[in-house]
């Protein structure tokens, strides 16, 4: 269903400095939006007994606002988004508020990410809290998709137009409620196997891409996922280790890429829909433990199936923490590289280098 401008809603006006408004009508409810100099200020969704906006009718929108209008008739016909940054006026936002709004267009169509994980994108792994309170501030709901936070555990968390909005949204793009938590609406007709793949991949090694490239061809989509524990310290930010898999994975069309904080791996499964986690066996001690993780698993959610797979005995050792262990010894630089992917090894070479200019400048202010 298109969505259409109510005949009588457009309020045109003369100048730039002031705003245009426009109620119109979608598959949910009315959304009213406003434009000002060519820019959209504001995307209000209105509750279901509220009543449009009332004033002298006006023939049609402008062509600006008729360019949102078409935005958003295209997202309720399944299309996604796509205004660049400058088509939005976020000018009152603060700055931590602005990164999160720009980690939010970054959230796809169909996907969600829970506060904890946007707050480590925004470059604030412990601002769960301050996340929400700018989501909750957000002027362009659907827009900037606020719609696809939501809390730990797959809960919906709040949403400043009411839950009903927020659960139609969601449905919109593919989930569903079940028992209050949100789960991956899966087709009856064509279903397809989804496997979720995670680690900390601190960084991404060739033990990591035997293990995704295996996946991808085992399943439909594999969905590449860094675990992010709030309480450990990495050597590379979440932003680097997702940009390094992006690039290692690029070779890859049914691959994606994500995060998620603070969840069991399986019930994040559930949650994007996934019915396989895959986990690589690469020695006794690591058999012990997923054999025991498994059973575990299996109690949280009884329909997501662990699969094992054991990497070929060349790459069985390689590890993160083992590759990061051979940095720094002199002639590092060849020794890593048959243990790593090409974007991973330039990353690691650049970051040496950053490493030894802040090395010579320590010692040269000692001196």
């Amino acid at each position: 269903m298109a969505v259409r401008p109510q005949a009588s809603s457009c309020a045109a006006v003369g100048t730039v400095s002031e705003t245009e408004t426009c109620d119109c009508e979608s598959p949910y409810g009315k959304v009213e939006l406003s434009v000002r100099a060519g820019r959209l200020v504001g995307a209000r969704l209105c509750r279901e007994d509220e009543p449009g906006q009332t004033g002298s009718p006006r023939p049609a929108p402008s062509r600006e606002m008729a360019g949102f209008l078409d935005a958003l008739g295209g997202y309720f016909e399944g299309r996604a988004l796509r205004l660049e940054p400058e088509a939005f006026e976020l000018s009152d936002a603060t700055p931590f508020e602005a990164r999160v709004y720009t980690e939010l267009r970054k959230v796809p169509f169909g996907e969600v990410v829970t506060y904890g994980e946007l707050a480590a994108r925004a470059g604030s792994p412990r601002g769960a809290r301050a996340v929400g309170q700018a989501v909750g501030r957000n002027p362009l709901p659907i827009f900037i998709p606020c719609h696809r936070v939501v809390a730990a555990g797959g809960r919906l968390g709040g949403f400043g137009a009411g839950l009903e909005w927020k659960r139609s949204l969601l449905t919109h793009e593919g989930w569903t409620v079940k028992e209050g938590t949100l789960m991956k609406a899966k087709p009856d007709a064509d279903a397809i196997d989804i496997c979720v793949y995670a680690g900390s991949f601190d960084p991404p090694t060739n033990g990591h891409m035997y293990m995704i490239e295996k996946g991808a061809g085992l399943f439909d989509r594999l969905i590449v996922s860094v675990g992010i524990n709030p309480k450990k310290a990495y050597t590379f930010s979440v932003e680097e280790r997702l940009e390094m898999l992006r690039q290692c994975t690029r070779h890859l069309d049914n691959v994606e890429v994500g995060s998620f904080v603070g969840q069991f791996l399986v019930r994040y499964a559930e949650s994007r829909g996934a019915g396989y986690v895959l986990r690589g066996v690469r020695s006794e001690e690591d058999y012990r433990f997923e054999h025991a993780m498994r059973n575990v698993n299996e109690d949280l959610a009884p329909d997501v199936t662990t699969v094992f797979l054991i990497p070929p005995r060349e790459i069985c050792e390689i590890s993160s923490s083992f590759v990061k262990g051979l940095v720094g010894v002199e002639g590092w630089q060849e020794v890593i590289k048959p243990y790593v992917p090409e974007p991973v090894y330039e990353k690691l070479l650049a970051r040496d280098i950053r490493w030894t200019q802040q090395s010579a400048g320590a010692e040269g202010a000692a001196d």
